[in-house]
């Protein structure tokens, strides 16, 4: 058996924890086991579960990114933690989107004893200091580690011209496959039956860019009139994004639904999915979206290697409002029937049991 430390920021319903939640669920966890290093104190939504399938989570409270001045108590904290813990585990991997993250999270995993460190790179900038981060990121090259990235972008961004090893944001196939049935269904229990559905999923932070897409749904539906627009996630900027949503006087169209399990469901209800990030790694959620052959209008920030289908439509940041309404107007006009895509996406590698298949052989090495 070969024991796994997930060194996490939390575990809430987020495309990188839900990514190590797909491989938890579709590893042989006779042969491997996942336990969880989590720096937020608050519960997270997948904690029960990890408890279910006989894993661990310790808490230590760290501020990971925000406060450099912090950095160095962190570090201690998090190598004495490690220290106590070390002789548990064959693999520390650490899951991160900043290299001064990376460097002190490997550097105090050394120190502490724990030989095999994986770094992790989930995205591809940051809204955090970059000067900071490309002088961690040149530290990074003195510390023996296992290089992984969600993409190439997500890998060059952390590790330069090093090598590092591309592991795809899988998901379950059979959860997300289009059925005529269920959209049915999903439609009226939502009451979107007479509705055209723009569908966001992301965390209300700088980065998913929300006020950008409150503006152009404001401006779409000025013409379409039975568009609505539906937001899922929670986040440090969800209160501002809803005044906004007032102050436009639209709020009986736009639906702030939280958290939410059921995503894969509303997915199939929703008609277009509208993701203008500043900045992405590989977004499961774009995975998750063009596994069920919905239509997505994305910012051309995001890396092409989540281009899967033909089903997607890519735009500049720096493009009006009213051109992004109109490629809105340009799908709803164009109103393709939906496909099954199951074949493409396992031959693209998103099929998690392969993809945990590649990470098992990887942890049973050594």
């Amino acid at each position: 058996m070969k024991k796994v430390l997930h060194y996490v920021s939390s575990m809430k319903r987020a495309g990188e924890e839900t990514f190590i939640m797909n491989v938890y669920r579709n590893i042989d966890r006779n042969k491997v086991s996942f336990d969880f290093l989590v720096t937020d104190s608050e519960e997270g939504d997948y904690d029960k579960e990890i408890y279910s399938m006989g894993g661990k989570i310790y808490y230590i409270h760290l501020n990971r990114l925000h406060n450099k001045l912090k950095q160095i108590d962190n570090f201690y904290l998090l190598k004495k933690k490690l220290t106590v813990l070390a002789n548990e585990y064959e693999y520390f991997h650490i899951h991160t989107q900043h290299a001064m993250d990376a460097f002190l999270s490997a550097l105090a995993a050394k120190m502490a004893g724990i030989s095999n460190v994986i770094v992790h790179s989930h995205n591809s900038s940051t809204i955090y200091n970059k000067r900071t981060h490309r002088i961690f990121k040149a530290l990074l090259n003195y510390i023996k580690i296992n290089r992984f990235a969600c993409g190439v972008d997500a890998g060059k961004w952390m590790y330069g011209n090093r090598d590092f090893l591309i592991v795809n944001n899988g998901i379950d196939l059979t959860e997300f496959k289009f059925d005529e049935k269920k959209r049915k269904n999903i439609r009226e229990k939502m009451n979107w039956s007479n509705k055209y559905v723009v569908g966001h999923v992301g965390r209300f932070n700088e980065q998913k860019n929300h006020n950008f897409l409150i503006d152009v749904f404001y401006n779409f539906q000025k013409n379409h009139q039975e568009a609505i627009l539906v937001l899922i996630g929670a986040g440090e900027l969800k209160e501002k994004i809803q005044n906004k949503v007032k102050r436009l006087k639209i709020q009986d169209k736009v639906f702030f639904l939280g958290i939410r399990e059921d995503v894969k469901d509303l997915y199939q209800g929703m008609d277009i999915f509208v993701f203008p990030s500043l900045f992405e790694g590989l977004p499961v959620v774009l995975v998750e979206t063009q596994a069920l052959d919905l239509p997505c209008i994305i910012s051309n920030t995001i890396t092409n290697e989540i281009d899967i289908n033909s089903n997607i439509y890519r735009l500049s940041l720096l493009d009006s409002v009213q051109n992004w309404s109109n490629k809105i107007d340009l799908v709803y006009r164009k109103n393709s029937k939906r496909i099954d895509t199951q074949n493409i996406m396992t031959k693209k590698g998103y099929n998690i049991k392969d993809v945990a298949e590649k990470l098992q052989k990887i942890y049973l090495e050594n």
